[in-house]
C-alpha cells in the first residue's frame, strides 16, 4: 500500500505541474503574439512612410532633370519646398526605425527569457522526477547524484549549449562537432 500511495501522490504532483506549465505557456504565447502583431504593424507603417519618401525623392530627381535641361546656370537649383514637404515623413521614418529596433530587441529578449524559463521548468521537472524515484527507491543515491550532476551542468551551461545549437542550425558546425562540444561542456568540472 505504501508504494501505491507514493505513486498516487507523484501522479497528482505531475498533473499539477503540467497544468501550471500549460497556463504559463498560454500566457507567454499570447504576449508574444501581441508583440509580433505590434511589430508587423510598425513594419507596415515604415513601408508606407518609405513609399512617401520615395515619391519625394522622385520629385527631387524630376526637378533636377528639368533644371539641368532648361537652366543656363544663372538660377539656383531649389528643392526646399519638396524637402519641407518630406520633413515630417523623414522624422517619422527615423522614429519608426528606432522603435522597430527597440521592439525587435524586446521580442528577442522576451524569447530568450521564455527559453531560459522553459529550461528552468524542465530542470525542475526532471529534478522532481528524480526526487520521487529516489524516495520510491527506484534509483540509488549514487545514480541520483550522477543524474543530478548532469542535469545541473545542462542547466548551468544553458547559454553555451544554446549557442552550440544555433551554430549547428546555421551549419557552422557539424553534428559531430556539436556532440563533441556538448560532451566537453557536460564532462567539465563544475
Amino acid at each position: 500500500m505504501d508504494v501505491f500511495e507514493k505513486a498516487t501522490k507523484a501522479v497528482k504532483e505531475v498533473g499539477g505541474n503540467v497544468i501550471d506549465s500549460a497556463k504559463s505557456i498560454g500566457n507567454s504565447i499570447y504576449s508574444t503574439s501581441k508583440e509580433q502583431r505590434e511589430l508587423a504593424g510598425m513594419k507596415v507603417q515604415k513601408s508606407v512612410i518609405e513609399k512617401h519618401l520615395n515619391d519625394g525623392y522622385a520629385k527631387i530627381g524630376k526637378r533636377y532633370v528639368e533644371y539641368m535641361s532648361t537652366s543656363d546656370g544663372s538660377e539656383e537649383f531649389d528643392i526646399s519646398d519638396i524637402l519641407e514637404e518630406m520633413n515630417p515623413d523623414l522624422e517619422k521614418f527615423e522614429e519608426i526605425t528606432s522603435a522597430l529596433k527597440e521592439k525587435e530587441e524586446f521580442i528577442k529578449q522576451e524569447e530568450q527569457e521564455k527559453q531560459r524559463k522553459k529550461a528552468e521548468e524542465e530542470f525542475e521537472t526532471a529534478k522532481e522526477k528524480l526526487d520521487r524515484a529516489l524516495e520510491m527507491e527506484i534509483v540509488s543515491k549514487e545514480e541520483y547524484e550522477e543524474k543530478m550532476e548532469i542535469l545541473q551542468k545542462k542547466y548551468d551551461n544553458y547559454d553555451e549549449l544554446k549557442r552550440f545549437e544555433a551554430q549547428l542550425d546555421m551549419g557552422i558546425i557539424t553534428k559531430e562537432e556539436y556532440n563533441e562540444k556538448v560532451k566537453k561542456v557536460l564532462a567539465s568540472e563544475s
